[in-house]
C-alpha cells in the first residue's frame, strides 16, 4: 500500500474513514513514527476488525484510489 499512504491519499482515506466510522478520532488516524502496517493494525483494532477486513473496506468501500 505504498501509493495509498502518500500524503494526499492518506488525507482522503482518513476523511472517508472518519465519515464511515465516527468512533475514530483524529488521534486514532494520526500518522506517528509507526509503520503503515502498524497504523492500519491500530485502526483495525479500534474498529474490531481484522487487518484483512480493513484492507477490503479500504479497497472496496472507500475506493479513494481508483
Amino acid at each position: 500500500m505504498d501509493k495509498e499512504f502518500e500524503i494526499f491519499y492518506w488525507n482522503e482515506l482518513k476523511s472517508k474513514l472518519k465519515q464511515k466510522y465516527p468512533q475514530l478520532t483524529d488521534a486514532d488516524l494520526l500518522r506517528r513514527n509507526n509503520t503503515n502496517e502498524e497504523l492500519l493494525t491500530m485502526i483495525a483494532l479500534k474498529l474490531r476488525k481484522t487487518n484483512k477486513e480493513l484492507q477490503e473496506i479500504i479497497e472496496k468501500d472507500l475506493s479513494v484510489f481508483y
